[in-house]
């Protein structure tokens, strides 16, 4: 298929919006709606599903606009293995929108496009809408899911697609606990089990990018739990793979400040104030004003911590 320059410029839009599609969620709800579906080749519709999907459902809280607009930017193609995610994801929309038939309908013609991936095809789509439910705050619900999807994992057989798709699911549910304040301890269980789940699935399927910011979230999870060795081992960790695979000046300050907080339990304020020095040290390669100014916000926090 001949790619127009609609279809050019969508793809970099899909790439690009992911940076702002939560401080700019109204504007580019209308973006995407403004998209023709013959702009849509069928290697951007899962990509364009979930970012409409996402923006419109998660972030502007509207899922039936979000069904509407999956729907018909999907109607030209058939589910495949290529375009099969897209159908995942208005699996998502219309369960959440309350359309339970149209949830079924389209569930079905996601499994018969797996074919005879077909547990691992059903475990996967348990985990979207576990995501879904968790980036819409109804964390209570997705957690639920979540466990109960993650119990029949050991029972399918393994699939690729579905690895990254625990992975990201985890590693959000993760985040959103760890964002969380107060917790209660089931919370703070939850958010070490999926803490350690996201990083145990991008150890297998994702790059050495994945597997240093996994370690990353599993220190700052382990600082929050009252485990600040574990939590300076992943640090530590995670540095390592930095050093060995190339640059990432943010992530290697962040990784500092979780090694302050780390020493600082551990009773070494000289070990804490060295640490944030190296993290001083590493920012300076930062050039972006955003990426600055989210180093100092947790510099801060880190300082106001340990000091």
């Amino acid at each position: 298929m001949i790619e127009s320059d609609e279809s050019r410029l969508l793809e970099q839009l899909l790439n690009d919006a992911w940076d702002y599609h939560d401080q700019e969620s109204v504007r580019l709800a209308s973006e995407l709606e403004a998209v023709s579906p013959a702009a849509v080749l069928p290697r951007l519709l899962a990509p364009f599903l979930h970012l409409s999907i996402h923006t419109i459902g998660t972030h502007l809280g509207d899922w039936p606009r979000a069904l509407i607009l999956g729907k018909r930017i999907a109607a030209g193609h058939a589910p495949d293995l290529e375009t099969m995610k897209a159908w995942g994801w208005l699996y998502v929309a219309a369960v959440l929108s309350g359309d339970l038939v149209e949830a079924a309908d389209v569930e079905l013609s996601y499994l018969k496009a797996a074919g005879d991936d077909f547990g691992a095809a059903l475990l996967e789509l348990r985990f979207m809408l576990s995501e879904a439910l968790v980036g819409s705050k109804r964390v209570g619900e997705g957690a639920r899911l979540y466990r109960r999807a993650l119990d029949v994992v050991g029972h399918v057989q393994p699939s690729a697609r579905l690895d990254r798709t625990i992975a990201v699911a985890s590693n959000n549910l993760a985040w959103e606990l760890y964002e969380m304040s107060p917790r209660t301890a089931d919370e703070g269980a939850l958010m070490q089990l999926s803490a350690e789940t996201s990083l145990k699935f991008w150890l297998k399927c994702g790059n050495w990018t994945n597997a240093e910011r996994g370690h990353y979230l599993n220190a700052l999870v382990a600082n929050v739990t009252g485990n600040p060795e574990p939590g300076l081992t992943h640090a530590d960790t995670a540095l390592a793979i930095i050093a060995a695979n190339g640059e990432r000046p943010l992530d290697a300050a962040l990784l500092h400040l979780a090694r302050a907080v780390s020493l600082a339990a551990l009773g070494d304020a000289d070990g804490a104030a060295r640490a944030v020095g190296d993290a001083e040290a590493a920012a300076t390669k930062l050039a972006a004003m955003d990426l600055k100014a989210r180093f100092a916000a947790e510099r801060a926090k880190v300082l106001a911590a340990v000091l």
